[in-house]
């Protein structure tokens, strides 16, 4: 087992490393990246005969805590994190350049409570994937790192059902919106109504309420239109393009980032 301090940008991330090995077979070798709360980030590699054959990153969080030193912003901070331990894995065995993943990342819309130790439970999840999809088109993961599914037919059925957001004639009435998400929305009606399109109706929506508003029933009305076609599971990160802009967009803040050793402790317990 061997740790490092890698500084990417303004944050520094404490990664250790960790080979388990039985009769010369390697059996777990995994990566551990995070900060004063250091179970932040996950990468765990599948071996078979000693060689590599499947990348996977099982475990994703976000804490203010998961930079060493410092607080780590949502968003960029967390953006950096995760690609900061995709290179570092990759740095290593460099044969797997595919991270597979769940798209199963949620944000909490109440502020977390600094006073209880991470791991903190959100009290009021709402799913990344559709908040970021009903604003962005695509999930944060998409956006951020051009992740992919894993299936590339059911990839594209995905992106194409997604046409429902812009296209007018799929936004129904009001009282059969209601009966979708199962809440009385009154309070969003005039937004409703008003609006040519779904993606128009979640843009009217004020930005610093739109967390609250949304939280109990945007799962339900994504499922409703994309939950044949979006699954959750079978997501990847290519390592050699999760920086590639998406749609003409620029180049990701992390493209160009140098990253340095800033102490190095090695521990043994073979």
């Amino acid at each position: 087992m061997s740790t490092e301090v890698v500084q990417a940008s303004k944050y520094k991330f404490t990664i250790t490393r960790n080979i388990q090995s039985y009769r010369d077979e390697i059996i777990v070798h995994t990566y551990k990246v995070g900060g004063d709360y250091a179970d932040c980030v996950n990468i765990s590699y599948r071996y078979e005969k000693n060689k590599p054959v499947q990348a996977k990153i099982p475990h994703l969080l976000y804490e203010p805590e998961c930079a060493t030193g410092s607080f780590l912003e949502k968003g960029s901070g967390t953006e950096i994190m995760i690609k900061t331990a995709i290179r570092y894995a990759f740095n290593d065995v460099k044969v797997l350049p595919n991270f597979e993943f769940q798209d199963d990342s949620h944000i909490d819309c109440v502020e977390k409570d600094r006073s209880v130790s991470p791991p903190r439970k959100p009290s009021q999840p709402l799913s990344l994937a559709f908040f970021y999809i009903a604003y962005h088109d695509k999930t944060w993961y998409e956006a951020r790192f051009n992740a992919k599914m894993i299936d590339a037919e059911k990839y594209k059925k995905y992106r194409k059902s997604l046409d429902f957001l812009t296209d007018p004639a799929q936004k129904i009435e009001f009282i059969r919106f209601l009966e979708i998400v199962g809440t009385p929305l009154v309070s969003l009606e005039k937004q409703y109504m008003k609006a040519l399109t779904y993606r128009e109706f979640f843009e009217s929506i004020p930005k610093t309420r739109r967390c609250e508003l949304l939280s109990g029933w945007l799962n339900t009305f994504m499922n409703h239109y994309i939950g044949s076609t979006f699954d959750d599971k079978g997501w990847f990160i290519n390592v050699n393009t999760m920086d590639t802009p998406q749609d003409g967009g620029s180049a990701s803040l992390t493209r160009n980032l140098k990253y340095r050793i800033f102490s190095y402790r090695k521990m043994s317990n073979f």
